[in-house]
């Protein structure tokens, strides 16, 4: 019998190195893994490669106590660094002895103990044959053992016996010639993508306890890594572990005595240094340590191979593991806080240079230099910053500052202002502005090395936001403070200036209805913006739609919208303003052409939610809510509405938009029969009863101007007073027609149509309905009858007993359709669309029809365009065939 290290070596500790490890409590079944290291006896070997904590060891216990139980002769043996030669000859032996093997065969122990090692090996080996019954020889981490052992290694694997069969692990192939056998299809490789956890097993591994978002949200985290599952159970609250302290100390210990191991100090370091940025782009990382070759010497870090998982096409970029990248950059942290410093500082400029602002600040942040990070914030604009990425981003950035960093910067401290002015703090968010004005002489100098003209341009930002919009005061001083002289279109800062003043200047014409320079400057400003300044496009879509809207021209509202809609939903889908504001202009077209089935679906979530940093989008969404909450509910239920988006607005302390929600509350009161109430409210708001003060559109939005002038006529007309309703009135339509408020007029119109009637003035009342019946037709807004539809109707049909010519009464006969259309459950159509639809049903062309009907081929274009909104469908022969299914057509 040979000698084995039983003579020299404590018996505990020989037999721990040559048996299996138990199974682990909790341990989950690797079937699969099984099923594959099955071929090993198929062949010669299986090669399991893969980082620390992934398994190998567990997989390879299970393996072999499932053959052993089957009476197969399984030697295990873990090695180590010291198991020289003839050490590891010595366990050979000796595990294999313990695993059952007759070395009765071999010579006396003298002889053994004084052979070479290659001898030994080959004794081993000839009592293996003779065995002739397949024999296993498991070898865990390999990778430890010196270079002479694995020479010998190499020899058995070539040289042994038919039925003796290898299963070896380690993290990385210590230089084992594998390649060829492999290939012969002598062996198998098991790398580390199979020894992820899949996700059934993650979920068995949890006991099936996680639910499928959490199961995602652990997949997500652990990468499937079995002893980051193992981290991560253990520190849930309730679950029997470690800990949490605890778990984090062992799992750094792990992290530095089996991650690390065997890594050269130089790469050791390295690893730590990479664990200090976010993804591992070689270029990234060369440029901040002033390196070459970053991309090879990352991809000699085979023991990291599987920890080291690619992102993007071209799997160059990298990202070390959450769990070992914390604890790697905690080392580093311990053993170097100030390397750690400096490498956070240098990744920040190098990713500022890049554009990446986000990731810039936080390793900014991380350096613990407030100033670094101040000049980065800064350095990207406040303005230019919502520009491109929307009011989330400014929100992002106001995280990072405290008030001591942002105080030396003039332009931080304005962005801290509007962000406490979105989050509704109206109070902090003025004094704060205030503040820096007084620290800047009036903005009229920026810190020493800032930029006064961008100091300028985030100063009117700023104001803009406290003021709710693009306050009428900034259109008379933008050229003060954003004067273009001198500025070249050809630089950024030019062009940033430049498009700050287009922008505002878009913004208060749109407000003061001057719609044609509203699109001046719209166009002006897109120039300067360019295609990346994402955000500023969209607002602009939204002014030009709603200037549409405003002039009835809702085809180009619509196209406005849904480019806006478009562009929100690719890029900004979690901003927190620019879906609500899509979302109120949108519905409130749909509501002025009475889409009901458009409408009907939309919910009031978020619509009544004010933030007034923009008061159009408010008053809209107040306005939309409002009408819907009448629909779906009640008068009391739009009341509390309200009242309660006045109180908001008062908070905020935005005037037009408290004025404004005030007018939509008188209208609704007098309109309710609460004249009484809505006359208090009047006075209590201090709302202006003069005709040049209601109509002013030079101190108030123009949606506020239509809110208290409409709420001023109708309860006038509550209170009896129908000539001084009417002579409003008519002021408020000829306001409209200045400016072409087509939206405007058209409620001035009806107004006029209500009060007249009331008065019995019943020829000024047809007066005013020809007068609207042109006027919508042309539009398609109807909601403001729909409000008075009744009347409506009867005023109607006493203009078709007057006989009116013919287009008159084609369009008499549209508004009775559209009107009757949402009482039915079919479309209904006009006398006309009747006989085009006969016409089209018989072939006929447009001017066919036009020539048999004795109307123009623009008004047989007009007429089917009715046909198909009022059907649903876009072809001739689709509307035909509708009609004739609903029973309107024989």
């Amino acid at each position: 019998m040979p000698e084995t290290p039983s003579s020299i070596v404590p018996s505990w500790l020989l037999k721990a190195k040559v048996t299996a490890p138990a199974a682990g409590i909790g341990q989950v079944p690797r079937p699969a893994l099984q099923q594959r290291l099955d071929a090993l006896l198929e062949c010669r070997f299986a090669a399991l490669q893969a980082p620390a904590g992934f398994g190998k060891t567990t997989v390879l216990a299970d393996f072999s106590r499932s053959k052993r139980a089957l009476g197969m002769v399984v030697a295990w043996i873990a090695l180590d660094d010291d198991d020289t030669p003839g050490v590891f000859c010595g366990y050979l032996a000796y595990a294999f002895e313990c695993a059952g093997l007759d070395l009765s065969v071999l010579s006396d122990s003298d002889a053994w103990s004084s052979s070479p090692a290659t001898y030994q090996v080959g004794m081993l080996a000839r009592a293996v044959e003779l065995h002739e019954a397949p024999c296993l020889l498991v070898l865990d981490e390999v990778d430890r053992l010196p270079r002479e052992t694995l020479e010998l290694l190499q020899r058995l694997l070539e040289h042994s016996p038919g039925n003796l069969h290898f299963a070896l692990a380690f993290r990385a192939n210590p230089g084992l010639d594998l390649a060829m056998p492999v290939l012969d299809g002598l062996g198998i490789v098991l790398d580390v993508e199979k020894f992820r956890f899949s996700r059934a097993e993650i979920g068995r591994f949890f006991g099936g306890k996680l639910s499928r978002r959490q199961l995602t949200a652990v997949e997500e985290r652990t990468a499937g890594w079995p002893f980051a599952l193992k981290v991560y159970l253990n520190e849930q609250p309730g679950q029997p572990g470690w800990g949490g302290v605890e778990t984090a100390r062992l799992t750094s210990d792990f992290i530095r005595a089996r991650l690390l191991r065997g890594l050269s100090k130089e790469d050791r370091t390295f690893v730590c240094e990479l664990a200090v940025f976010d993804w591992i782009d070689p270029d990234l990382v060369d440029e901040v340590l002033g390196s070459t070759g970053a991309g090879v010497r990352i991809a000699a870090l085979r023991p990291l191979d599987g920890l080291l998982a690619p992102i993007g096409p071209e799997d160059t970029v990298r990202r070390l593991h959450p769990l070992a990248r914390d604890h790697c950059a905690d080392l580093l942290a311990w053993e170097d806080p100030q390397r750690k410093r400096s490498l956070h500082a240098g990744i920040a400029r190098a990713l500022a240079r890049r554009g990446r602002f986000l990731s810039a600040w936080r390793h900014a942040r991380s350096s613990g230099d407030g100033r670094l990070l101040g000049e980065f914030v800064e350095g990207t604009g406040v303005f230019d910053l919502w520009l491109r990425h929307g009011a989330a981003r400014l929100f992002s950035a106001d995280e990072f500052l405290t008030p001591e960093i942002s105080a030396p910067y003039p332009r931080l401290e304005l962005l801290r202002s509007a962000v406490l002015r979105m989050a509704m703090k109206a109070q902090q968010a003025t004094a704060l502005y205030e503040s820096v004005a007084r620290t800047t002489g009036d903005f009229a100098r920026d810190r020493e090395g800032g930029d006064t003209g961008l100091l300028a341009v985030d100063r009117v930002f700023t104001q803009v936001v406290l003021a709710g919009g693009s306050h009428q005061a900034l259109h008379d001083e933008v050229d003060r403070v954003l004067a273009d002289t001198g500025l070249s279109p050809g630089d950024e800062r030019g062009r940033l200036i430049l498009g700050a003043r287009s922008l505002v200047l878009c913004g208060s014409s749109y407000e003061r209805a001057h719609f044609d320079d509203c699109r001046q400057h719209a166009a002006a400003a897109r120039l300067h913006f360019g295609e990346e300044k994402r955000y500023g496009n969209i607002v602009l879509d939204l002014y030009l739609g709603m200037a549409a809207m405003a002039q009835g021209r809702f085809g180009e509202a619509a196209t406005c919208y849904a480019r806006a809609g478009r562009e929100t939903r690719a890029h900004f889908s979690t901003d927190p303003l620019l879906p609500l504001w899509l979302d109120a202009v949108t519905i409130e077209l749909d509501l002025e052409r009475n889409r009901e089935k458009a409408v009907k679906p939309r919910t009031l979530k978020g619509l009544s939610g004010l933030r007034a940093v923009w008061t159009e989008f408010d008053a809209a969404a107040i306005a939309a809510s409002a009408e819907l909450t009448l629909e779906r509910a009640d008068s009391q239920s739009v009341t509390r509405l309200l009242v309660k988006a006045r109180e908001d607005a008062r908070a905020m302390r935005s005037e037009a938009l408290s004025r404004h929600v005030s007018g939509l509350l008188v209208f609704h009161l007098a309109e309710s029969g609460q004249s009484g109430q809505a006359a208090r409210v009047w006075r209590k708001d201090a709302l202006p009863e003069e005709a040049a003060e209601l109509l002013d559109l030079r101190r108030q939005p123009w949606r506020t101007m239509e809110s208290v002038a409409c709420a001023r006529i109708r309860l006038l007309a509550a209170q009896g007073e129908f000539a001084a309703a009417e002579v409003l009135a008519s002021s408020l339509c000829a306001t409209a027609s200045e400016h072409e408020l087509v939206r405007t007029r058209l409620r001035g119109l009806v107004l006029s149509i209500a009060v007249t009637e009331a008065a019995g003035w019943k020829d000024r009342s047809l007066e005013r309905l020809a007068e609207l019946l042109r006027l919508a037709r042309e539009a398609d807004y109807i909601r403001p009858l729909e409000r008075f539809g009744d009347l409506c109707r009867v005023v109607l049909g006493r203009l078709l007993e007057t006989g009116p010519d013919a287009d008159m009464r084609d369009a008499a006969e549209w508004m009775l359709g559209r009107l009757d259309e949402q009482k039915q459950d079919t479309p209904i159509f006009s006398a006309k669309e009747m006989r085009v639809l006969a016409e089209v049903r018989q072939g006929r062309r447009n001017r066919e029809i036009a020539g048999l009907l004795g109307i123009s081929e623009p008004g047989v274009r007009f007429h089917l365009a009715n046909i198909y909104r009022k059907t649903g469908v876009s072809q001739r022969h689709e509307a035909v065939r509708t009609a004739q299914s609903l029973g309107v057509l024989d």
